[in-house]
């Protein structure tokens, strides 16, 4: 960083006063390029204390001198970086003098990237960063995410609670540079998606039947087009996941009507497991020897859900299942897998809560003493677990 600052003030972009160092913004003639902003209608802003001895009240502190610390030595005295020469310094090391892209949330682009882009500038003579893209920032219930309000939404929170491909999804259906609003109603939306985005994996993977279909080609390479557009245009993923959905749709319909071969699903599965990796969607695959094992277990043997229960029954094809029979299974399976996962995940995290809320608002009505409250706790938990594995039993059988 110093010998940044050295360079600056070699170059006469950066100039020394009894409180620092200072970059002289009227020297750099592209200032204000990415913001839109005029030197002219510039004042100091709230972040910088009007500083008497700085030759523009615009000009920005690239060194602040300071005896307190933490604190450095330096060629023009004790004391520590500004706010932004420290990024331009770690750039210049890691990424060079030019890079592809420069990424940040849409209240750093003034000042903090607009000097950053000065001082780089001026230093190496290049442009510093090719693309700048600024994110939205997120709010919850219309209000900016911030500890000081306590609406803060960890990371880690919101994951253990979704999912990542839930997560992805609720993100990726916004456009990147505009804010987005935290809603647990929209996060609940996804997991029917999600599920239409498994059943066409499973449908793709599973396909039978040999020769081509025309209609299948059409829409591959129409989709592949127009999710690539999507992207290619300042990485619109609300469209490019629009175009996903499409595919989506359309294969599953076409699933439904009989009209997907083996040769057609291989090709389609490409572009799809192409478009999921883009978009980051996982899915859990099928393995060929997974999937030869099934398939040879059904030789034999015909699943069907009657009065709401697996029963196992011969098929009348010389005991095998015919191909429409199969795909019904292997649907059927794939729906009662996900609302085996998608129910118990939305009944333990509320009885969980029921756990600590109940027993405390026994105490709290009848005013009952501490051992019939830790006696209400258990009893409570005992009928939380029958119920929880009541509910399993039933999913499971």
């Amino acid at each position: 960083m110093q010998n940044l600052i050295s360079n600056l003030v070699d170059k006469k972009f950066a100039y020394v006063t009894k409180n620092g160092v200072y970059f002289s913004v009227s020297k750099f003639t592209n200032y204000g390029k990415l913001s839109k902003k005029h030197t002219d209608d510039l004042v100091s802003g709230a972040r910088v204390n009007i500083d008497e001895e700085k030759d523009n009240p615009i000009d920005f502190a690239l060194w602040k001198f300071s005896e307190s610390e933490p604190s450095w030595d330096s060629p023009w005295g004790k004391g520590r970086p500004g706010w932004h020469i420290e990024c331009s310094a770690m750039s210049l090391k890691y990424l060079g003098e030019s890079f592809e892209i420069h990424g940040g949330g849409r209240d750093l682009i003034f000042p903090h990237h607009e000097n950053e882009i000065a001082q780089s500038e001026s230093f190496t003579s290049k442009q510093f960063a090719k693309i700048w893209m600024h994110v939205g920032m997120i709010t919850i219930s219309g209000e900016k995410m911030s500890k000081s309000v306590g609406n803060v939404k960890s990371v880690n929170h919101v994951l253990e609670d979704w999912g990542p491909n839930i997560i992805r999804l609720f993100c990726l259906s916004g456009s990147y540079s505009k804010p987005i609003d935290y809603s647990e109603k929209l996060l609940r939306e996804n997991i029917t998606k999600l599920r239409q985005i498994e059943s066409c994996y499973y449908e793709l993977r599973l396909a039978e039947g040999s020769g081509t279909d025309s209609t299948a080609d059409k829409l591959l390479n129409e989709c592949k087009n127009e999710f690539d557009s999507a992207l290619n245009n300042d990485f619109n993923t609300p469209l490019a996941l629009a175009v996903y959905y499409k595919l989506i749709k359309e294969v599953n319909s076409l699933a439904a009507e009989e009209k997907i071969t083996e040769n057609s699903a291989k090709i389609i599965l490409q572009e799809f497991e192409r478009m999921s990796d883009i978009l980051g969607i996982q899915i859990m695959k099928v393995t060929d020897e997974e999937k030869n094992e099934f398939i040879k277990n059904l030789s034999s043997k015909l699943y069907e859900w009657t009065n709401d229960r697996w029963i196992i029954s011969l098929s009348k094809e010389n005991g095998k299942p015919s191909k429409k029979e199969k795909d019904m299974i292997l649907k059927k399976e794939l729906l009662i897998e996900l609302k085996n996962s998608s129910s118990l995940f939305l009944i333990t995290p509320t009885m969980s809560v029921l756990i600590i809320i109940f027993p405390i608002l026994i105490e709290n009505r009848f005013a009952v003493d501490e051992d019939l409250f830790i006696i209400s706790r258990l009893l409570f938990l005992i009928i939380f677990f029958t119920f929880f594995y009541f509910i399993k039993w039933k999913f499971d059988s």
